[in-house]
């Protein structure tokens, strides 16, 4: 016994140390804007993209909600009064330096029933480039002249205004209609130049009437887009099938009358509810001519022939989401999201003939093996500046039944030779041998702690062969992905959440071959949605989200959004050491390293009067013992299958110090003193 107790005092001796690893790492502020109409979950103020300059100034672009503020105050965009009461989505850009000022703004905001989308922004070249859905429509303006407007960054337009313009002079933003908008400003918020966009859908109504929309689909959460260095523009974004094959889509590019395109696609809507989605692919010139309009998936084999229709040569029985888009320096394009087939369970699933086949071009094609990938299939897809489809690479899964496996990509960051996409994925039932995989069986998904729930990862593809390379996997289960990766000095950064309140939120980081390095936590109260991080050399690392409550970060930063609606969150974390290539414990070796990491594990709270969480490295942890000063075991606190975020009860215990042991599959322990009040 007395060994015993001089081993484990030696041992704590030996690895109790305080934490530093975060020690330079703090946040620096944290912003966030809010709005009024619909309800929090809706999520009417959310950030769409983010990106640094050359200088380290921040450029954030998303949606605000009617009555918009900023920190609590409101943002007085324009002096007229009805742009305060109406509680519709808007598009909002600005603009802040390295301490979180913000030095300019702009808005795009509509009286309409139509909402103002936010779609994308790219900063290159000391431009900034953003893309949304807008409208400008009334019936009667002579009854409804004081709330019939749209505010269009700096010009305000009324519906008097517009009817004094002849029919036939009448250009966007003045012209009634919806609209896809693209606009340039430089670095000082001017705009530059614009162009707006508008489709006739194929789908001819009673009376021969067409819909007319945006390029984009209002209802898409993502619209990617990439100016070249020529000034051509490239968007990418789901089409909903509508009409017949022999029907146009047609393209009207600001009103032109010359510049207007009739597209023949195909796929139909006579596909069962016709509520079906492909990607599509649009390039444009500088000066704003069509140079081509054509579908992501050319062709498909072995969807559901049951159901096939004549005449439809895509067999559009699938629903396509795009979630990010990513240039390398040679404009080379890569587009990740996820694919889902229709026509399962009630509906003929078990009728598709496997391997289904979904072509980009006609040989390069993603595979679902069988009816678990019908679920959720991520995707990434490398394209020149030609539109061709240079190679691709997916999420595979393998299952004994419906819904066993499954794994979806979210957003993409291309750095240093490498495309870094975040995922999530899972096994439904355990023992059923289902599988997700990279490249082929011999990369399975790691699992944590052999969790069957979801999880959360980041895979890592070689940019010039598409070949798979690396994963990492966030040490927690049933947690989804935030939207997009960064990557940074041999680091990667990702975010992860729950749905549930109260818990602490983390940025975790890795190396690039997957090692988990630490995570930066905070606290956030309640929901949160649309996360991503974004790196820089200057050491600094932007998060930013979609909140329903405060979001607590540390050293007195929070955002004190208010409940009941959504808000807007961005806060900036500053650490010198990521503005430098990182190495393990000065190059000494992964495993001292790891062990490192282990040693800076610590309880919190310490003192506690009963719960006490465990925060730092915790991968791979076998479980938690309990000890007391003389070295007698009290039981084991928490098995790795248990929860997963690990904790220790000393309710049932006595007032006291107490030993915690954590034991490592790898064969490793460590131990911390816990004091229980």
């Amino acid at each position: 016994m007395k060994k015993q107790i001089l081993f484990l005092f030696a041992t704590l001796s030996t690895l109790f140390i305080t934490l530093t690893a975060s020690a330079q790492g703090e946040w620096k502020w944290a912003n966030y804007w809010s709005g009024s109409g619909g309800s929090s979950n809706s999520y009417y103020n959310r950030i769409v993209q983010a990106a640094f300059d050359e200088a380290g100034n921040i450029y954030v672009f998303g949606e605000i909600g009617g009555q918009p503020t900023f920190n609590g105050q409101t943002l007085q965009f324009t002096s007229y009064p009805y742009a305060f009461n109406i509680g519709k989505r808007s598009s909002m850009l600005a603009k802040f330096d390295t301490l979180g000022n913000m030095l300019w703004y702009k808005m795009v905001k509509s009286s309409d029933q139509i909402i103002c989308f936010s779609h994308w922004m790219e900063v290159r070249d000391n431009k900034v480039y953003i893309s949304g859905n807008l409208s400008l429509e009334y019936v009667d303006y002579n009854a409804t002249v004081n709330n019939v407007w749209l505010y269009y960054f700096d010009t305000l337009i009324t519906g008097p205004q517009v009817h004094e313009i002849p029919v036939e002079q009448r250009i966007p933003p003045f012209k009634t209609g919806r609209y896809t908008y693209f606009a340039t400003f430089d670095l000082d918020g001017n705009l530059l130049d614009n162009h707006f966009v508008t489709t006739l859908s194929r789908k001819i109504s009673t009376g021969g009437v067409r819909g007319e929309y945006g390029l984009c689909n209002p209802v898409v959460t993502y619209a990617p887009f990439h100016i070249d260095r020529n000034g051509n523009t490239y968007v990418y974004t789901n089409f909903q099938y509508e009409g017949y094959e022999s029907d146009p889509y047609t393209i009207i590019v600001d009103g032109d009358t010359s510049k207007t395109y009739d597209v023949y696609l195909p796929g139909n809507v006579q596909s069962l509810d016709g509520s079906f989605f492909n990607g599509m692919m649009y390039k444009f010139s500088p000066d704003w001519e069509l140079l081509y309009a054509r579908p992501m998936v050319d062709h498909t084999e072995g969807i559901a022939t049951s159901w096939e229709l004549l005449h439809d040569s895509i067999n559009p029985h699938f629903q396509f989401y795009i979630h990010g888009l990513s240039v390398d320096e040679n404009d080379n394009m890569y587009v990740s999201g996820q694919l889902s087939l229709d026509l399962f369970g009630n509906y003929g699933g078990d009728l598709h003939q496997y391997p289904v086949r979904i072509y980009w071009d006609s040989t390069k094609c993603c595979s679902m093996c069988d009816i678990t990938s019908t679920f959720q299939m991520g995707f990434v897809v490398k394209y020149d500046i030609t539109g061709k489809v240079l190679w691709c690479n997916q999420t595979f899964t393998r299952g004994n039944h419906y819904q066993a496996a499954y794994a979806a990509f979210a957003g993409s960051f291309v750095y240093d030779g490498s495309v870094y996409v975040n995922g999530q994925g899972g096994v439904f039932n355990e023992g059923q041998n289902g599988l997700v995989y990279f490249d082929d069986e011999s990369h399975p998904l790691q699992r944590y702690q052999q969790s069957t729930s979801n999880q959360t990862f980041f895979v890592r593809y070689d940019a010039q062969t598409g070949c798979y390379i690396s994963h990492g996997v966030f040490p927690a289960e049933n947690v989804l992905c935030g939207n997009f990766p960064t990557a940074l000095n041999n680091r990667v950064f990702a975010y992860a959440y729950t749905h549930s309140p109260n818990n602490a939120d983390k940025i975790s980081q890795w190396t690039n071959d997957g090692v988990f390095i630490q995570a930066i936590e905070f606290n956030v109260y309640d929901q949160r949605k649309y996360t991503s991080v974004l790196a820089n050399n200057q050491g600094n690392l932007l998060f930013s989200c979609g909140a329903t409550s405060p979001i607590v970060f540390s050293n007195s930063v929070s955002a004190s959004c208010p409940s009941g609606q959504s808000s807007a969150v961005f806060a900036l974390y500053h650490n010198p050491e990521f503005a430098t290539p990182f190495v393990p414990d000065d190059s000494v070796g992964i495993e001292d390293y790891l062990n490192r990491r282990e040693r800076e594990i610590y309880f919190s709270p310490n003192p506690t009067d009963g719960k006490s969480y465990v925060y730092g490295y915790m991968y791979g942890y076998k479980n938690i013992e309990l000890f007391d000063m003389q070295g007698r075991k009290l039981g084991v606190l928490f098995e790795a299958k248990d929860f997963a975020m690990p904790y220790i009860d000393l309710s049932p215990f006595p007032a006291g110090t107490y030993l915690v042991k954590i034991n490592f599959e790898r064969g490793v322990s460590v131990v911390r003193k816990v004091v229980k009040n």
